[in-house]
């Protein structure tokens, strides 16, 4: 995976930060606006920028007040949106498209992860190091996490035959017995707890085998983006200045946590936000910022490997409207040498 360089990526965040700052907020009404924002998952460093925009005030600022609803292994996410008991999410986009296709109203209104956090591994000395090392082993599949696998196995043309496949729990003892050799799972979640358990492992990420996900998405039911468009522009906008200040403060994120979950294993969570920085700031441009070819490269992807069959217009997954007039359009910038987003004005 290309990362970025320290230096490099401090410069963009404060080019990133300046952007926002300069959007003036709207003035803050006497009674906030409550909202809620469904989460995916438990608490964790994954929703770091959602936690940095409430408690540094970014919410308030807009006049909204938001209350998180945890997520977690058996929790629909996009029930609560399409109901109206959230006016948010933050959810998986493969996962989104799958529910738009199927006739639910969801639309994302900023990608947060513009990199999956899905990463295959093994310990450092098994020798495997890419997937055609997969070839006659057993790869440890997390829920949701096959299409993941098939798609980069068949981009090096290695069919399932090839291979298996098992599922099993997040143990790390499992994992450092090397059986199953191969594991898949979340670079911020269950890789970093391998990590700091002591295990040496080698990651093999699909984003450089073919496989172009986006991880988790903002998204809002139609109707709702409809009738609130100041609203969803004001959150959005707070919520990006949020992932602004996590992306250049990654320490801080234990401290963030435990408002929502005070039993928290801080250097896990420090280690997984820090993960998660060339994810979320990929250095191609803004933070939250979506492309149209990525969510037709997902569609492609997930119909090839059969888990996407029903018709569907891509374009309606994804909103560009708010982005847009938070930075302006992307054909507006251009990167100087020193990697700056900068006004062609």
């Amino acid at each position: 995976m290309n990362l970025l360089s320290a230096g490099s990526l401090f410069v963009l965040c404060l080019a990133l930060l300046a952007g926002l700052a300069s959007c003036s907020p709207a003035k803050s009404p006497s009674t906030p606006t409550r909202v809620n924002l469904q989460l995916m998952w438990n608490h964790t460093n994954t929703f770091g920028g959602y936690y940095a925009a409430d408690q540094n005030g970014y919410y308030a600022a807009e006049g909204i007040a938001v209350t998180f609803r945890e997520g977690g292994p058996k929790v629909d996410y996009f029930s609560p949106v399409i109901e109206g008991t959230a006016q948010f999410g933050d959810g998986g986009s493969d996962e989104l498209i799958l529910s738009r296709a199927a006739g639910k109203p969801l639309r994302a209104v900023a990608t947060i992860y513009r990199r999956s956090p899905v990463v295959f591994f093994a310990l450092a000395g098994s020798g495997i190091t890419r997937p055609q090392d997969f070839v006659g082993k057993t790869v440890r599949i997390a829920p949701g996490l096959g299409p993941t696998l098939h798609a980069m196995m068949a981009h090096i043309g290695v069919g399932r035959g090839r291979y298996a496949e098992v599922v099993t729990p997040s143990d790390i003892a499992l994992f450092a017995s090397g059986s199953p050799p191969v594991w898949s799972a979340y670079l911020n979640a269950f890789v970093t707890e391998v990590e700091q358990a002591g295990c040496k492992i080698n990651r093999i990420y699909p984003d450089n085998y073919g496989v172009h996900f986006y991880g988790n998405s903002l998204f809002a039911r139609d109707d709702f983006i409809a009738a609130n468009p100041d609203l969803v522009k004001r959150f959005l906008r707070a919520t990006l200045k949020g992932w602004s200040y996590i992306i250049e403060n990654p320490a801080k994120i234990g401290a963030l946590i435990k408002k929502y979950k005070p039993n928290i294993h801080n250097a896990q969570e420090i280690a997984g936000m820090t993960a998660s920085i060339p994810l979320i700031n990929t250095g191609e441009d803004h933070l939250g910022w979506m492309k149209p070819d990525q969510w037709r490269g997902m569609e492609k992807i997930l119909r090839e490997q059969g888990v996407l069959t029903r018709p569907l217009d891509i374009t309606q997954v994804y909103t560009m409207q708010f982005l847009q007039e938070i930075y302006g359009r992307q054909e507006d910038y251009r990167r100087s040498a020193n990697g700056r987003l900068e006004s062609r004005e």
